[in-house]
């Protein structure tokens, strides 16, 4: 099934809702002391002034875990990919014997709603030779988690076929948010000149990489002088 985020919101919302309780309480207790107009207005005002409150905080804190990796972090746990990743994978399936080690790059996407991806296979000369993007949310299976991506090959770039990866996530045990920053898994790629194929995966983040360019050089130091 596909990762609930109705719960995170949820618990987000108690959160919420607990502060403002106290709020209300707060002002009803200093308007007995000292009323503004009379009882009837003075619960309307308390009425509103609590949803204003509760609208303003709940919008406050969307605010912070969308624009601070920290809050962020806390939000997702244990699901937080956010940012880039390499992976490199080895191919079953095909009708010739392929000993050979690929590579590619990773772009995960959080929001508070949703994961996405975006990505790109290189070849030797470290070329894209294949894109990829999501077409599902990440998708809880099991101790696993699996997307489905749209993916193209650079042998028939015309056409668009569809992969399912499966990612074993790996928990980092030095950070106290425990997020994965490595992972292994399968990609299985359905329809296209390599339909069947099983691509061993193994993924590993790059947290100190601003863009894809970044990781695409230190794949360069890491790979370029075996190939």
């Amino acid at each position: 099934m596909v990762v609930n985020i109705k719960d995170r919101l949820d618990r987000i919302n108690l959160f919420v809702l607990m502060i403002v309780v106290i709020y209300t309480i707060f002002v009803e207790k200093v308007i007995l002391k000292t009323p503004i107009i009379n009882p009837y207005a003075d619960a309307i005002i308390v009425f509103l002034t609590s949803v204003g409150f509760y609208k303003l905080l709940i919008n406050f804190i969307f605010l912070l875990i969308d624009r601070f990796e920290f809050f962020m972090k806390i939000y997702w746990g244990r699901l937080y990919v956010n940012g880039l990743w390499s992976y490199t994978y080895t191919i079953d399936g095909s009708d010739e014997q392929d000993n050979n080690i690929y590579f590619g790059v990773w772009r995960f996407e959080q929001s508070i709603y949703d994961t996405k991806v975006l990505g790109f296979g290189l070849s030797e000369d470290f070329i894209a030779r294949s894109r990829v993007r999501s077409v599902t949310d990440m998708i809880h299976s099991g101790g696993m988690y699996e997307i489905v991506n749209i993916r193209s090959d650079s042998i028939d770039s015309s056409k668009e076929v569809y992969s399912l990866t499966t990612m074993f996530f790996e928990l980092n045990p030095k950070s106290i948010f425990r997020y994965p920053t490595s992972m292994r898994g399968k990609t299985i790629i359905y329809g296209g000149p390599r339909n069947g194929y099983v691509c061993n995966n193994i993924f590993t983040k790059h947290e100190s990489a601003g863009t894809e360019g970044d990781v695409v050089e230190e794949l360069k130091m890491k790979f370029g002088a075996s190939i």
